[in-house]
């Protein structure tokens, strides 16, 4: 199941990155299993009009479903209207890097000891590359 909007979930999100969060402008959309037991999620930051950074923590395995990644997606692209998708990860992290790759994502730029102990790589989506928007969503729940 997918929730918007559960500020709870946003700091856990936000605290397994790490990274801020703001219950007040940053939206969240979460993963939650039958029990609402969250699997994982995604916030979002640093709107621009045209672009948006994500950020996006699992606490299963299974966690991105079809639905999120509707979700994940649609918000940024469809409700919001941007034309570019970004998000940061440390230069160490190749695990997620490859799930990023993956997504659809690429790298766009480098910053420099962006990260403790790493470079932080900035990675980009446009929305004509997304292949997600074409996903149907089927379990969607309101934020609480």
């Amino acid at each position: 199941m997918i929730e918007f909007g559960n500020v709870e979930h946003g700091r856990l999100i936000a605290a397994r990155i790490p990274r801020m969060f703001n219950p007040v402008c940053d939206p969240v959309i979460s993963s939650v299993s039958e029990d609402g037991r969250l699997l994982g999620g995604v916030i979002y930051d640093g709107f621009t009009g045209s672009c948006i950074f994500i950020h996006q923590a699992g606490f299963s395995k299974h966690w991105m479903c079809r639905d999120m990644l509707w979700a994940a997606f649609d918000y940024p692209f469809v409700q919001l209207g941007v034309t570019k998708l970004a998000g940061t990860i440390p230069s160490t992290n190749g695990p997620l890097l490859d799930i990023n790759l993956r997504l659809g994502f690429s790298i766009e730029t480098k910053i420099e000891d962006g990260y403790p102990g790493a470079d932080m790589l900035i990675l980009a989506m446009r929305r004509d590359e997304c292949r997600w928007l074409k996903l149907k969503p089927r379990t969607i729940k309101a934020g609480q």
